[in-house]
């Protein structure tokens, strides 16, 4: 998959971007622990690094106590970096790295390192942006040809064998010709990566105006997708960070033309071949821009937000098939993805043994054989058009709304129309329990169950299903359980082992979890564990230069990397500035909230001419700021039970506390009435006489935004 990204530019450089001087880092294995020799990924726990365990490659895995030496081979290193669900990670190591010719060049010339992205996120990051900045664009799988010392000389994607090895040939000829050529380049990549990562903040920060947020809004409009819904792209990801943000900002200008958009969007893509409609869940992104034809793998941080999103839709809207998507996407999660000691998998595969996508759609005779008598009905139900297939000779399902029109056309009533579609579905099912079964990737991540945690909060505030907030704590549990020990937090785990040092969006996402557990609960160790997370988060991640976090602790990394664009997954740093401010407002440190807006306000230089787009995330604490903001205080015997109701409206610029015994909390604090419940509706901390009924309560609200 292959993608472009904005990115400071550095006009002297072009962008370029250094890989961080790794300079000892790729360095000599070993002796008696790494054999230059083997191929040494048959031991891991990835399942990406052991689909490439039987190649002739000699595969290192990534360890930076490998690399501390010097390369006394002083050969060039290559770095392959991809995950288990990726199509075309598949499709290279097949074509090239199983090619013995390929092998032996390699290993006879080169050092070559195999990295799983979601166990390494720094060094996904650092090495795409580098080859963001020397081509344009980047992807998975990703290759990078370096020095000895780390530095990148060389970057693409998926390459054919032929392209693979005239690049390497051109690289080690100019190599072994020529080193002077390839340092220079190297070294104007390292003056990149210095300038990108150096952000300078302004002492005279711009005004967070809702005017900035309404201008931006004007830009970012002109690449709506009105008629299908999303973006005006080739390809269609989701980017759920996006819609929560357009849900946040319509509801405080009550603008009809967002909202038309946003329930266009969301219905489109809940009816669209994103989704899967027989078993439930949301595929990565779609190859064309009317959401039909999806590349086939799942993954957790998908769904995971899309839990949410479409859970908060469900609020404003009202509509039945937000709910469906919802509850459909939990079932399938835990059925699939939930691991027996209770986290949750990163991924499923697009790709079986017969090709990408074939567990997924169906020939043209297995629809005949679902459908009978009611095959046309069949086909514009799910939206088949015979003359657009997959792939040739096979077709994916997507759904018609269910309509009047439809159904008056039809002559048919719902439950008729129901009990067909249960038949067919029956049907589908056991063609597919015939089928291969696409590989499921099993490590554990703690930011995505994060994540997780936080859609499943969402999705219990919409709908008042426990199940959702049960499976919340349990996933929480299991995270202070399996990936917390000896005071460390961890990435990853993987067979019941935790792996690899957190990194800052794992601080940032479970922080996000625990203060969305602690609204929902009141529990206040969820708080406690907040406050904790972010003293780790500042003491060990906070930048000196700038207001951000670095995305690593890593001390081997000799530049920092400091990212503050959302994308599908959100930036963590704009996840951390709202937890700090969110913070802040409970527990009435100041720091916090001096801490986030500062974080803010150094943002605000990149948002112009519809670049705020980029920046959902940011936006939607700028929203906070600019616009009213008020709080609601809940106390007493009922404050659970109100709190609940409460949780059921889209209110983005309220936020509210609750506790049902006496708290020492600044919001809380001398407020508690015994035997009775009081709610107070606050305006920058300043509460107006309680009342006694939510509904009272809704009303002061509504009149201070009108």
């Amino acid at each position: 998959m292959r993608f472009k990204i904005n990115l400071k530019i550095c006009q002297t450089t072009q962008r370029f971007l250094l890989i961080l001087t790794l300079g000892s880092l790729l360095s000599c294995l070993q002796e008696n622990k790494y054999d230059l020799n083997t191929n040494n990924l048959n031991k891991e726990s990835s399942p990406y690094l052991l689909q490439h365990a039987q190649n002739p490659v000699f595969w290192q895995k990534w360890d930076p106590e490998v690399y501390r030496t010097q390369n006394e081979t002083n050969k060039l290193v290559i770095v392959s970096i991809g995950y288990s669900s990726c199509h075309w990670c598949h499709v290279m190591e097949e074509e090239t790295f199983e090619d013995k010719g390929v092998a032996d060049y390699m290993n006879q010339n080169f050092i070559s390192i195999k990295v799983d992205r979601e166990e390494h996120p720094d060094i996904d990051q650092l090495y795409m942006t580098a080859t963001q900045l020397m081509t344009g664009s980047g992807g998975w799988p990703l290759n990078v040809v370096c020095l000895p010392d780390g530095r990148p000389v060389y970057g693409g994607t998926y390459h054919t064998q032929e392209q693979w090895m005239e690049v390497l040939g051109k690289i080690q000829k100019l190599y072994t010709n020529d080193k002077s050529q390839l340092e220079e380049f190297a070294q104007r990549v390292a003056m990149g990566i210095q300038e990108v990562n150096r952000f300078e903040v302004n002492p005279e920060p711009q005004p967070l105006s809702k005017s900035i947020l309404e201008e931006e809004m004007k830009y970012w409009s002109r690449e709506w997708d009105t008629l299908n819904g999303g973006e005006r792209r080739t390809q269609k990801f989701i980017t759920p960070t996006k819609f929560n943000y357009l849900l946040h900002y319509q509801q405080l200008t009550q603008d009809t033309n967002i909202k038309e958009y946003l329930e266009k969007s969301l219905v489109n893509i809940a009816n669209s071949g994103i989704v899967d409609h027989l078993q439930g869940g949301f595929y990565r992104y779609t190859v064309d821009p009317e959401w039909r034809i999806p590349h086939f793998e799942k993954m957790l941080y998908d769904n995971a937000q899309l839990l949410g999103l479409y859970a908060t839709a469900f609020k404003v809207f009202q509509n039945q098939i937000f709910k469906e998507r919802v509850f459909q996407t939990f079932d399938f999660l835990q059925r699939t993805f939930k691991d027996p000691f209770g986290g949750y998998y990163s991924a499923i595969d697009a790709d079986t043994s017969l090709g990408e996508g074939r567990f997924y759609v169906f020939s043209k005779e297995e629809l005949k054989a679902a459908g009978k008598e009611d095959f046309n009905l069949l086909l514009e139900f799910y939206k088949i058009d015979l003359n657009v297939s997959f792939e040739t000779h096979f077709y994916h399902l997507r759904q018609a709304a269910i309509t009047s029109e439809f159904l008056e056309k039809h002559q048919l009533t719902e439950e008729a129309l129901h009990t067909k579609k249960t038949e067919w579905e029956t049907h589908f099912k056991e063609l597919l329990r015939q089928r291969e079964v696409p590989l499921i990737d099993t490590k554990i991540l703690t930011s995505w169950n994060a994540q997780l945690i936080v859609g499943l909060t969402q999705s219990y505030e919409a709908f008042g299903t426990k199940k959702f907030l049960e499976e919340a704590e349990a996933i929480y549990r299991f995270i202070k359980t399996a990936a917390f020990k000896k005071n460390l937090l961890y990435h990853t785990v993987q067979q019941g082992t935790p792996k690899v040092e957190a990194f800052l969006e794992d601080y940032a996402f479970l922080i996000q979890a625990a203060n969305a557990l602690y609204r929902n609960t009141l529990n206040t160790q969820y708080l406690d564990d907040a406050e904790q997370w972010a003293q780790i988060t500042l003491k060990e991640f906070k930048e000196t230069e700038n207001p951000f976090f670095t995305f690593t602790q890593d001390p081997t990394l000799v530049s920092k990397l400091v990212s503050i664009d959302d994308n599908v997954i959100p930036s963590a740093n704009a996840v951390m500035a709202d937890n700090l401010w969110t913070l802040a407002q409970w527990l009435g440190k100041e720091e916090y909230q001096n801490q986030a807006q500062k974080m803010l306000e150094a943002v605000l230089p990149n948002y112009q001419e519809g670049r705020s787009s980029d920046y959902s995330q940011w936006s939607q604490l700028f929203a906070k700021l600019a616009f009213p903001h008020y709080e609601l205080v809940i106390l007493g015997p009922k404050a659970h039970k109100f709190a609940a109701e409460f949780q059921k409206y889209h209110y983005p610029n309220v936020l509210f506390q609750s506790s049902t015994s006496p708290s020492s909390l600044p919001l809380l604090k001398d407020r508690f009435v015994e035997e009775e419940t009081h709610l107070y509706v606050c305006e920058n901390k300043v509460c107006y006489l309680p009342v006694q009924t939510l509904e009272e309560a809704l009303n002061q609200i509504r009149e201070l935004e009108d």
